[in-house]
C-alpha cells in the first residue's frame, strides 16, 4: 500500500474544531513555500523538489516510528523551518502585531498549534 504515505501528507481532518487551523496551516505552506522558490531556490525548482522530498521522506519515517498518521502539518513546519533558518534575522509579524526575529517563528507557530487544538508532536 505505497499510497499510503503520500495520502497521510495531503489529507486533513476538517471539521468544525480544526478547519480555521487547516486553513492557516495552508496559508503558511503558501506563503512560505512560495518565499523559498523566489528566494533561496529562484531559478533552481529541482533543488527546491529535492528538498522537498528529502523532508518528506524524513517526515515519513519519524511517522512510523512514532506512529503518526497525519504528516502535513510537519510537511509545513519543515518548510516553514527551512525559512525561518535562512532568514534568521528577518523580523516577522504575527497576530494581532506580534514581532519577532524570524528564526523564533517555527516556535510561535507550534505553541500556535498546540492553542488552536492541534499537537505539538
Amino acid at each position: 500500500q505505497i499510497w499510503r504515505p503520500i495520502t497521510a501528507t495531503f489529507f486533513f481532518p476538517v471539521g468544525p474544531g480544526t478547519g480555521f487551523l487547516y486553513l492557516v496551516n495552508l496559508y503558511f505552506l503558501y506563503q512560505y513555500s512560495s518565499r523559498l522558490e523566489t528566494g533561496a531556490f529562484d531559478g533552481r525548482p529541482a533543488d527546491y523538489m529535492f528538498m522537498l522530498l528529502f523532508n518528506w521522506i524524513c517526515i515519513v519515517i519519524t511517522g512510523l516510528v512514532m506512529d503518526m498518521q497525519l504528516l502535513m502539518i510537519p510537511l509545513i513546519m519543515s518548510v516553514l523551518y527551512v525559512w525561518a533558518q535562512l532568514n534568521r534575522d528577518m523580523i516577522v509579524s504575527f497576530w494581532f502585531g506580534t514581532r519577532f526575529k524570524a528564526c523564533y517563528l517555527p516556535w510561535v507557530i507550534l505553541g500556535f498549534n498546540y492553542i488552536v487544538g492541534g499537537s505539538y508532536v
